[in-house]
């Protein structure tokens, strides 16, 4: 094997130390295609033995670490030979000030913040090399101490003893410096406000007395803008002080925005559930003191479904948006408007004087859906089932008031959706109808009401179909098809989801089998498995059994699971799984990117296949986010020589993408919907190549 240094020296050398593989692929993909040479280490100690044998550059160093942690690892680099030159970047998800007070104190040069942005992780490393190299070349005289300075992105000011600015770099956009000599000479409260510059002084008078650095935040308005400056302030011989301002409006943007989606829904920006009911228990309280009447209003989208199904996800996105706009239109702006959840909006109408102005609001809220919405070059008429409850009539608890409104809202699709219900003491019935669906659950395998759809995943490079992900759906004698969005949480709730799964995996088997025999080969059949049946269910014995009943091999049978079901119990989980691949029984990580997405944990599962959610794949062609995101996960599962499947491909753009980005498989509408097993046949036997 030939030394790796040969291999690296070409460029510069980033050791990135991480306990998270994914994290550290993710960083050397990044670095990689920024032109640099990586070298990875898995902890503190790995990354000083790294550094030991083969002099980075620079060092990505992740904090919180197992054995050595990131603090104590700098430290002890610092106290190596040449590891005083070489600059440390600390990578911390602890925001708070001590902890980046301590990060310096060890001796690190810089820190960026997790979650990391991989887009621009190539810049600030460029500017931490060109900053170390400014240092080592540059360190005999005032002008090699500018130099340095300039290889720093910040807004630098030297100031003496009597707070007079010696000189001042100024950075642009680019992270170039230019001397402001125009300062020189001036006081530093002639440049910023006095408060600012009281503030440089106090730390300055402490830096002198301590050694310490003092590290503060501030807020200046620049041409009729807010920015955001994080400032240190550094004592250095003769009396004088740096004082570096940092720039970190954009941070601060990106921390709000944070905070903004903690409390607001990322689609339609409306408040979410969380926003929701502190505002209801507010209202509630202010009505009971003024004894008026709250209006607790609960929307939900007549048959949505239909409109994804037929139209995409991306114009159902677009409904939702609408929608929201409308409604944020007609009501009041004492009113509270929310997105609870999938197609389901919440209104609360406050400060009502009794209950005959609470119905008129919610009539008037009910209107706004006459108008069909114009979704790109689709007309969609879309109606509402709308449930009403009032306070205090109906109750006064938060819970009460939201429990009565779905309720009512359920009446109003009973009674044939497009209206509206005010709730009653009758519409209890509303309870005794999910009891009936319950109890349809646990006959609908005897009364053979189930039936199983097929979706086709395509191979990308021959264009093949190789394979066929088995959907459940519920047709009933009495009210039809019910979604699967209605009927398996109840399922999962009651257990009848588990002998509903097992049927589900027979029909799937047997099928794949017959179109096997019938010449439709190699073919591997894909089901979901719910998180009741994988953790509370022995899944090796009863899958088995399934396939010695119906004749398919294992390895044409694949079963999909999520990343939370699978670290829900990981014990167990590893158990079940390492089963289930010792009988050649294929898993596939469904929904891959919304959970954990941690590589640690995906190396310790034997996982043949990763399916992209299909929301990095809705934008793939418009996101350059997401783009990278996909890119990188297809790139880390082909280091784990795991197959990739893209779910939701609805346009050739994404499809081309995809196939540029090395992607193996995927599924979606642009290939075919989910169909009956029949249709799926037809499919098969007329013409088995997807023109890609």
């Amino acid at each position: 094997m030939p030394d790796p240094l040969t291999e690296i020296r070409n460029s510069p050398l980033i050791l990135v130390v991480d306990d998270d593989a994914g994290t550290r692929l993710l960083a050397s993909a990044s670095l990689k295609k920024a032109g640099f040479a990586t070298m990875e280490a898995a902890d503190g100690e790995d990354g000083v033995a790294a550094f030991d044998r083969f002099r980075p550059d620079v060092i990505l160093l992740d904090v919180m670490m197992p054995r050595m942690d990131g603090f104590q690892a700098c430290q002890a680099i610092r106290k190596r030979p040449g590891g005083d030159r070489v600059p440390v970047m600390m990578m911390t998800g602890l925001e708070d000030l001590a902890s980046i007070h301590r990060a310096y104190e060890v001796g690190a040069t810089d820190f960026i913040t997790k979650p990391i942005n991989w887009v621009i992780l190539g810049h600030r490393v460029s500017y931490l090399l060109r900053a170390s190299r400014a240092f080592q070349d540059l360190t005999a005289s005032e002008e090699k101490t500018r130099a340095l300075m300039r290889a720093i992105p910040d807004l630098i000011f030297r100031i003496g003893v009597d707070g007079t600015v010696l000189d001042l770099l100024s950075g642009d956009s680019s992270g170039k410096h230019t001397t402001v000599d125009r300062w020189a000479g001036r006081k530093l409260s002639e440049m910023i406000s006095d408060g600012v510059a009281e503030e440089v002084f106090r730390h300055a008078d402490q830096a002198r007395e301590t050694g310490e650095v003092g590290v503060f935040e501030y807020t200046l308005t620049h041409r009729g803008e807010q920015r955001n400056f994080e400032a240190r302030v550094i004592s250095i011989p003769d009396g004088e002080s740096l004082f570096i301002a940092r720039d970190v409006t954009d941070r601060k943007k990106a921390e709000d925005r944070l905070t903004y989606l903690a409390y607001h829904d990322s689609l339609t920006e409306l408040p979410n559930r969380v926003t929701f009911n502190e505002r209801l228990i507010l209202d509630l309280a202010r009505a009971k003191r003024r004894k008026e009447v709250v209006g607790v209003l609960l929307i939900d989208l007549d048959r949505f479904k239909e409109v994804n199904d037929t139209l995409g996800h991306e114009s159902g996105d677009h409904l939702l948006v609408a929608v929201a706009r409308r409604l944020r239109e007609t009501i009041r702006e004492t009113d509270t408007l929310a997105r609870l959840s999938g197609d389901e909006f919440c209104i609360i109408l406050p400060d009502q004087k009794d209950v005959n102005a609470a119905l008129d609001a919610a009539s008037r809220i009910r209107h706004a859906f006459m108008t069909p919405y114009r979704i790109g070059e689709h007309e969609i008429h879309m109606t509402a089932s709308l449930g009403l409850s009032l306070f205090p009539h109906n109750g006064e608890a938060p819970d009460t008031l939201m429990k009565y409104a779905d309720i009512a809202m359920f009446r109003a699709k009973a009674l044939g959706r497009d209206t509206l219900q005010v709730f009653s003491e009758e519409m209890s019935i509303a309870v005794q109808e999910r009891a009936k669906m319950e109890k349809g659950l646990r006959t609908a395998i005897e009364r053979n009401e189930f039936r199983v759809f097929y979706q086709p995943e395509i191979d990308l490079e021959t264009g093949l179909i190789v394979g066929a992900e088995a959907l459940v759906r519920w047709n009933t004698s009495d009210d039809g098809m019910i979604p699967p969005m209605k009927f398996i949480p109840i399922a999962e709730e009651t257990g009848a989801i588990i002998p509903m799964s097992e049927w589900i995996i027979r029909t799937a088997c047997a099928q794949a089998k017959k179109w096997q025999d019938e010449g439709f080969s190699p073919f591997r059949i894909s089901v979901n498995i719910s998180a009741r049946l994988f953790q509370q269910y022995d899944l090796a014995k009863t899958v088995l059994h399934i396939l010695r009943q119906t004749g398919l091999e294992p390895n044409s049978l694949e079963l999909e699971i999520t990343e939370s079901v699978a670290m829900q119990n990981m014990e167990a989980s590893m158990e079940t799984l390492w089963k289930l691949n010792e009988f050649s029984i294929r898993v596939a990580m469904d929904d891959f990117g919304t959970g954990y997405s941690s590589l640690a944990y995906l190396k310790k599962f034997p996982i043949q296949l990763l399916k992209i959610d299909r929301g990095f794949i809705r934008e793939l062609d418009h996101n350059p986010e997401d783009r990278t995101i996909v890119q990188a996960i297809i790139a880390m599962a082909h280091t784990l020589k795991i197959d990739v499947v893209a779910e939701g491909v609805e346009r050739p753009e994404q499809l081309d993408l995809l196939k540029s980005f090395g992607c193996g498989y995927a599924q979606g509408f642009y290939f075919g919907k989910p169909v009956p097993e029949q249709d799926f046949r037809n499919l098969l036997s007329e013409n088995r190549k997807i023109i890609l």
